[in-house]
């Protein structure tokens, strides 16, 4: 049986990795001074939210940034091993899906968290945050649904044999 070119594979791979870089490069900034001083935040930002200081905040989001990384690894795993018709542990279905729910977690959580202290800032600065807004948050929309895609789950949920997937 043959499932045809997995897009959604493939585009997820492309979008986690995407993402997974920008987290990284953003929780470093964030953890590296929690103080905000490195991304020009304010620690004032955060009153409404359970942190004091972007430490923590940046810590989560370098450590989502490496499990998205992973989590493109085994999808590109998963796309070499039905190329040559090879098994795929099931749980890699759960982990990426699971990275992708954390992605889209995230972002929820800064629009919940950040929205009214947004709104207060000077122009330059909401623009900052509602143009990362409007790039990640359907990125991170799209990336959730290619994993939830059935050609995204076919490719991760093979248990070997024969059905190889088209070139």
């Amino acid at each position: 049986m043959s499932t045809g070119r997995p897009w959604s594979s493939y585009y997820l791979v492309a979008g986690t990795s995407f993402w997974s870089v920008m987290a990284l490069g953003g929780g470093y900034g964030l953890a590296s001074a929690p103080d905000g001083a490195a991304l020009h935040f304010d620690t004032a930002w955060l009153s409404g939210t359970p942190f004091r200081d972007y430490l923590g905040p940046g810590l989560i989001l370098a450590g989502s940034g490496v499990a998205g990384l992973a989590s493109s690894a085994l999808v590109v795993r998963a796309l070499r091993a039905a190329r040559d018709g090879r098994a795929v542990p099931a749980r890699d279905r759960y982990l990426v899906t699971g990275v992708a729910a954390v992605h889209a977690g995230w972002i929820a959580g800064e629009l919940v968290l950040l929205w009214d202290v947004v709104a207060g800032l000077p122009a330059e600065q909401r623009r900052f945050f509602h143009g990362f807004w409007w790039v990640f948050t359907p990125l991170t929309a799209l990336n959730l649904a290619a994993a939830l895609a059935p050609a995204t789950r076919r490719t991760l949920g093979r248990r070997g044999g024969s059905s190889r997937v088209s070139h």
